[in-house]
């Protein structure tokens, strides 16, 4: 008994290909028209063309008609494909089985293409439909694609096979922008023919006009700079010969200007290895070596300054590396650079005895780091230095270089320390001005020494007073700089309250009056901020009172 079917608009009738599923699902409410397919007829045909695909390449499809209830083709419905079609959506092969084609290309519906179709069924006469725009429409935005498509009748179907045209293009279109973002064109030179090709952006790079045609490595080599020359020579007697891959940088000349340009090229051989054709690619780094270039010279500058500040700090701040003697006093002192900047920045300290006896102890901090830091805190130091000894107290030298910063450096904003030390009756008469706190460590026991006093070259009238101390054999005295304490995310109490106990800790093991008392606290001053310049300055009173006088010494 023969089995007949209609395919009507609704169903979900297919019809698979032997091998795969050779099965036909039956819709509901499918009714029997005269004139109906032969189904078994039809799954012997999808099983024929489907063989003929299998081993066809590029795109191709195999569609029935679905008809309505009078007849009219209503949709296509894919019965066989080759295995390297892709549709717009990326569906390849086998999974394009079992579409419809307006059900799944909704844009075809009642277009030329469609028509063409519908034509070709009912006349048997193949046709070509190029170029045929196709369009869908994903999250609002349109996609445009471009097929060349041939339509033939096959049996009871319809065989289509389409070719993208637009894959060149698109791939034209990538290739363009992106040797106009990098700067970049390719090149081809046949060593046989004579051939040369140029992509459109090497014409660009070089100012040439295409109509005037590419250049040959002889002609080439004229633009180059004559210094440059013997590179080029070299490149491509390698090229010639037949050698590998080869990179090179030249300068050529380009109307007035001097471009570098970046070649990377090698030659194809043929069997007996000989050089068929030179490929390469030139990319202008005129603008990268230009920057390169300035970064350099910037560099230069910079490794000349941090020269000259190293050579500054040995000159107005010298270090010493072990503790030394002052009356009444010993004392270590240390300049720490902040990592990755200028060797010197604003931060300094001085400790130097005095006509009368007394010793001047003082640190302080310039904002900013550099040449310019270094400058100014230079000219602080030594004003302070000559205050100290015209027999000012602290808060007279404060208050005299506050006045003079305001006038004659605005620019200028500054922190200090400064403490005047009177050895016969061990009496510290100190002030500061916006600055950390000096710490006294008695015994295993830190305490802050605080004063008022506002930032230096601020306030023109700004007024500075001293506090005084009387100090015990074997005290200590350390001051620092911020660049100690302050640490990114925290305050300087917190800061303090950490050096304090790291003071303490050091010191609570050390028997009172051992002279290791003094290098204990100096190894637990451990900058807590290494983006900044830091500088320690540390005392500890002698016993007995006595006064050890050496020569003066700056430092």
């Amino acid at each position: 008994m023969r089995k007949e079917a209609i395919l009507s608009p609704g169903d979900g009738r297919r019809l698979l290909p032997s091998g795969r599923s050779n099965v036909m699902e039956t819709a509901i409410g499918a009714a029997p028209l005269p004139g109906t397919i032969d189904a078994e007829r039809i799954s012997a045909s999808t099983a024929a063309v489907q063989a003929v695909l299998d081993v066809m390449p590029g795109s191709a499809s195999w569609s029935v008609p679905i008809r309505d209830a009078t007849g009219t083709i209503v949709d296509l419905l894919i019965q066989a494909v080759s295995p390297e079609a892709e549709d717009i959506h990326g569906r390849r092969g086998e999974e394009m089985i079992g579409l419809r084609t307006r059900q799944s290309y909704p844009s075809v519906a009642e277009t030329p293409l469609w028509q063409a179709y519908l034509r070709v069924m009912e006349t048997g006469a193949p046709e070509r439909y190029s170029p045929y725009e196709h369009v869908e429409v994903a999250d609002g935005v349109p996609h445009r694609s471009t097929y060349a498509i041939r339509i033939a009748r096959l049996d009871d179907g319809l065989l289509v096979t389409w070719v993208r045209d637009d894959l060149g293009q698109r791939l034209e279109a990538r290739l363009a922008r992106t040797e106009h973002l990098g700067n970049l064109g390719w090149g081809r030179w046949n060593m046989v023919t004579g051939e040369i090709v140029w992509s459109p952006q090497l014409y660009r790079i070089h100012g040439r006009d295409p109509a005037e045609g590419p250049l040959t490595i002889e002609e080439y080599s004229t633009l180059v700079h004559s210094e440059d020359a013997p590179l080029l020579a070299g490149a491509a007697d390698r090229w010639t010969r037949g050698g590998g891959p080869h990179e090179l940088e030249v300068r050529i000349e380009v109307g007035d200007s001097l471009r570098h340009i970046r070649i990377s090229a090698e030659a194809t051989l043929d069997a007996a290895g000989r050089p068929l054709e030179i490929h390469g690619v030139m990319q202008d780094i005129t603008g990268w070596r230009r920057t390169a270039d300035e970064l350099a010279s910037v560099s230069r500058r910079l490794e000349e300054e941090n020269q000259l500040t190293a050579h500054l700090q040995k000159i107005i701040m010298p270090v010493q590396n072990e503790p030394y003697l002052l009356p009444g006093l010993r004392v270590a002192a240390r300049y720490q650079p902040a990592e990755k900047t200028a060797y010197l920045g604003g931060d300094w300290y001085q400790a130097i005895g005095l006509d009368d006896g007394d010793v001047l102890l003082a640190v302080g901090d310039v904002a900013g780091n550099g040449l310019a830091a270094a400058s100014a805190m230079a000219k602080l130091r030594h004003a302070i230095t000559g205050l100290a000894f015209a027999d000012h107290d602290p808060a007279e030298i404060l208050t005299v270089l506050n006045r003079l910063l305001c006038k004659l450096r605005p620019d200028v904003l500054a922190t200090a320390l400064v403490a005047r030390y009177h050895p016969a009756d061990r009496t510290l008469r100190w002030t500061h001005a916006g600055h950390p706190p000096m710490l006294l460590a008695r015994g295993s026991h830190v305490e802050r020494l605080l004063h008022p006093g506002v930032l230096l070259g601020v306030f023109e009238d700004a007024a500075y007073t001293c506090g005084t101390v009387r100090l015990r054999p074997d005290d200590l005295m350390v001051m620092f700089t911020d660049g100690l304490i302050e640490k990114r995310g925290s305050d300087l109490y917190e800061g303090l309250d950490l050096m304090s106990a790291a003071l303490t800790e050091a010191l609570r093991p050390i028997a009172p009056g051992s002279q290791d008392r003094l290098p204990a606290v100096m190894d637990a001053m451990v900058p807590a901020n290494a983006a900044d310049d830091t500088c320690v300055l540390v005392t500890q009173v002698t016993q007995n009172g006595e006064v050890m006088t050496l020569p003066r010494r700056d430092g």
